[in-house]
């Protein structure tokens, strides 16, 4: 059976030579008058009898279709009759100026062609109309995706990264792509996905941050990567996910921690001012005001955020990492105390950090690190790196590991290691507290999680 065949079995149209003009964004009452040609899904087909409302969605957004049957054909009256939900069409018609249509306008189709039919739905994709469960949702998250406001969460996100990047390469970073199978952990512990590779043991890495820092050593000076990254964690959490996508970059030459704090800030201010712009009918759909952080974030030492808790009647010690709980506490205590959602906690304790972040030069038993809070939630955790060999091999061995295990990573550091640092923040954790999204897994198009690994 040829192609042809399957189509005339199906009932459907080529698309042929028919394109498309228009986008459904683009349909306003300055076009009234011009013939246009979109291409889309039936989102809503209301039929009143004598005149029917086909609601078109395209990747742009929803465009209005009316279908007078004294204005059109009688093929083409018939045709929207037999329209079901998710049709793929093609509408070619008039633009109308239309008052008391959102847009301003409507099109009256001169021609309507079946693309593609589609199944009985099993979730539905039309917001507010049925609710939902989030695991059902999952289970057809491509169909899920097709809702616009599920849609415009992931455009958001895209904006966010695609400025960020914009200014670090304003600042002479540049993008590395680093190995994702490793053969040692590089925070340690026990969260890591073993994977067989030939005849040895590897690991799904956790983070670039050896690699990153070696990109350092070898002569690039400024690097960052937006990957995915991997902790075999055995949690089932609204904050935490099993892959995520993690946005590091690493610089030479810092003077100290601060330096690494700065530039991240400034991104942040770039990328939330330029998606404010981009992503303006997104952010509106979603009824979400975009407030630009204002520089500089807030920076509070840990020892004074434990204090702070310990108030709130918390009962912590400097040693106690914060959990949950405590950020969510936080996230109350900093705008109430500082009037801000963005904060920098700095000079964590040394037991609660990696062993390559450099001790204090200030206070006794803390380290040049930091993590980002915002709205409660860390988002972003960095420091300044060891760059002095002897140090580095020292650290690893108080924190319990064999240097020799981490001689691809160690030896160059023999060799001239500039000063450094940098940060790995989560992409994810990121555009869920920029929207108040319940949800980690809603803000990953596919999320995998110790219950999922599909679709």
């Amino acid at each position: 059976m040829n192609s042809m065949d399957f189509y005339a079995k199906a009932g459907v149209e080529p698309l042929g030579k028919d394109k498309r003009t228009h986008f459904s964004s683009e349909i306003g009452p300055s076009l009234a008058g011009i013939e246009v040609t979109l291409l889309g899904w039936v989102h809503i087909l209301r039929d009143k009898g004598r005149i029917k409302f086909l609601i078109l969605r395209d990747e742009h957004g929803l465009v209005q279709v009316t279908i007078p049957e004294k204005k059109v054909t009688g093929e083409v009256f018939a045709i929207s009759g037999e329209l079901k939900p998710e049709y793929v069409v093609l509408v070619c018609g008039d633009v109308v100026e239309a008052k008391q249509v959102a847009t301003g306008a409507e099109v009256i189709p001169k021609k309507i062609k079946v693309i593609n039919t589609a199944e009985r739905l099993p979730i539905d994709v039309v917001e507010g109309k049925v609710d939902i469960d989030l695991d059902t949702r999952l289970n057809h998250r491509i169909l899920d995706l097709r809702k616009p406001a599920v849609n415009a969460i992931f455009r958001i996100q895209h904006s966010l990264v695609r400025f960020a990047r914009d200014f670090l390469e304003r600042n002479g970073f540049i993008e590395i792509h680093t190995p994702k199978i490793v053969a040692e952990a590089t925070e340690g512990g026990a969260n890591l996905f073993e994977v067989k590779y030939f005849e040895k043991k590897a690991y799904l890495a956790q983070s670039p941050q050896f690699y990153k820092q070696l990109m350092l050593l070898a002569g690039f000076g400024r690097v960052f990567e937006i990957a995915p990254v991997f902790r075999a964690e055995k949690h089932n959490t609204r904050r935490h996910i099993n892959e995520y996508t993690s946005f590091d970059f690493e610089m030479a030459w810092i003077g100290d921690v601060d330096d690494v704090m700065k530039m991240e800030e400034k991104m942040l201010r770039h990328a939330f001012k330029n998606t404010a712009q981009a992503a303006a009918a997104e952010l509106e759909l979603l009824g979400v005001k975009l407030e630009i952080p204002k520089l500089p974030f807030k920076r509070i030492k840990y020892a004074k955020v434990i204090d702070l808790l310990n108030q709130e009647g918390k009962e912590m010690s400097i040693t106690d990492d914060v959990d949950p709980e405590g950020e969510r506490l936080l996230g109350e205590i900093f705008p109430r105390k500082f009037g801000t959602e963005m904060v920098f906690i700095t000079h964590y304790p040394l037991e609660l950090r990696p062993a390559y972040t450099m001790p204090s030069l200030t206070d006794e038993g803390m380290t040049e690190s930091f993590d980002l809070t915002y709205k409660g939630m860390e988002i972003t955790t960095g420091s300044q790196r060891i760059h002095l060999y002897d140090l580095l091999v020292e650290r690893f061995r108080v924190k319990g590991f064999n240097p020799a295990d981490f001689s691809f990573y160690l030896d160059p550091f023999k060799f001239g290691a500039p000063p450094h640092g940098g940060l790995g923040l989560g992409v994810e954790r990121l555009t869920m507290q920029l929207l108040d999204i319940e949800n980690i897994r809603e803000a990953i198009l596919l999320p995998r999680d110790r219950d999922r690994i599909t679709p």
